[in-house]
């Protein structure tokens, strides 16, 4: 009873500090874009630099992090130093802002940190947990989710208030706190700091690289979603980036309602998020999950171009095209937690997480840049319906090659 008691306990002080860290974040992220654009006057080639520097850590060392975080044993000591070091670069920026000598490379630097910190924090926090003895991941993760969409959609709707009651330099000391905040609730933890079912033996850094790759390329479902990551990642990246112009020039939404679908996506993938691992729990394979979560994501984006007539009408086709995508991605997120948890092991998860995330990232920037090219060609509904096609082309990529490997697998 006492066991359990304590992983209660310290599973709600991990997530209240997670959860507590990502508003923080969300805080830093407008300050960074306030900054930029109203006191230092970015140009567009500036402002690509501060957004770059956050996945150039990804791009360039994501796998080789990965090997080095499947080496760790402590893993709590190494998720509070990231906290620290977080900590001290937003602080180091606010401190920066508040005497005048913020710049571009500032910024670009403290996204550096930030996106190297997150690495980190993705590739140990579901090892962390199984130290916790924590048994059902894809729950806690739900739990997580949930919370980090609230947080992150509560700070969304103060950061412009706060930004403009208060100097945008105490938005940076607001989420050093906050990182302070999520190292002391790591501290407070009173399970043991150690790394469940994990051999201490290494076996060289190439050789433990290799290991991870085959991990990956042997996963009946793994190898059909890097693919699926490689051109749906492109695919949904490109919608992102077209769907503020499409949305307010294209289709005349009032600026009033433009965070409609956001709020929206925001409840229905918290609400995604936490009806999966029910589902799991009512015996619905955590891979059905990914392969069905993605594809109805594809389709149900869909209803992102194709809305149009009355303004009415625009609201509830355009809430429904990015909030049902959110609503299944979550379902699909939180089946590859639990599937990765359940086939992967702790022992690879680094360095598989890496992998996929060095994957998602270079999709993204792709993405980015396709979706400006797209719009200029096409305008921005006939790019978007391009990226639709696109993804729903990489769904059908995933299902053909998961389902031959799985029959591959089987022997059939």
């Amino acid at each position: 009873m006492t066991t359990i008691s304590t992983t209660t306990q310290d599973l709600r002080r991990l997530l209240t500090g997670q959860v507590t860290s990502v508003f923080g974040g969300t805080l830093t992220a407008t300050a960074m874009s306030v900054i930029a654009v109203v006191v230092l006057h970015a140009r567009p080639f500036e402002v690509a630099l501060i957004v770059g520097a956050g996945v150039v850590s990804t791009l360039l060392f994501g796998p080789v992090i990965g090997v080095l975080l499947d080496r760790v044993n402590r893993p709590r000591r190494a998720l509070i130093a990231a906290d620290l070091i977080a900590a001290g670069a937003v602080g180091v920026t606010a401190v920066a802002g508040l005497t005048g000598t913020m710049g571009v490379t500032v910024l670009a630097a403290l996204n550096f940190v930030l996106g190297t910190v997150r690495i980190v924090m993705e590739g140990l926090y579901f090892p962390h947990l199984h130290g916790l003895g924590v048994s059902d991941i894809g729950t806690a993760r739900a739990r997580l989710q949930a919370g980090e969409l609230f947080s992150r959609s509560a700070a969304g709707s103060v950061a412009g208030p706060l930004a403009a009651a208060l100097a945008t330099p105490l938005l940076f000391l607001l989420d050093a706190l906050t990182y302070l905040f999520s190292a002391g609730a790591l501290l407070s933890l009173r399970s043991p700091d150690r790394r469940v079912g994990v051999s201490d033996r290494k076996a060289g850094f190439r050789r433990e690289f290799a290991d991870g790759l085959h991990v990956l390329r042997g996963h009946p479902v793994l190898t059909g979603f890097v693919v699926y990551l490689l051109v749906g990642g492109v695919a949904s990246s490109g919608v992102l980036a077209q769907r503020a112009i499409f949305l307010l020039d294209d289709l005349g939404l009032p600026v009033a309602l433009f965070t409609v679908p956001t709020v929206a996506a925001t409840l229905l993938g918290a609400g995604g998020a936490l009806l999966a691992p029910r589902l799991v729990s009512r015996g619905v394979a955590p891979r059905r999950l990914v392969l069905v979560g993605l594809p109805a994501a594809a389709v149900t984006t869909a209803a992102l171009p194709a809305a149009g007539g009355p303004a009415a009408w625009v609201l509830v086709a355009t809430a429904f095209g990015i909030a049902a995508p959110a609503f299944f991605g979550a379902l699909a997120n939180i089946g590859l937690i639990t599937m990765l948890g359940a086939d992967i092991g702790d022992e690879f998860f680094g360095r598989v997480a890496t992998l996929l995330a060095t994957t998602s990232t270079f999709a993204g920037t792709l993405g980015a840049v396709a979706g400006g090219v797209l719009a200029e060609s096409f305008g921005t509904r006939g790019g978007i319906w391009i990226c639709v096609a696109l993804d729903g082309f990489a769904a059908l990529v995933l299902l053909w090659v998961s389902r031959r490997s799985h029959r591959t697998a089987a022997g059939t």
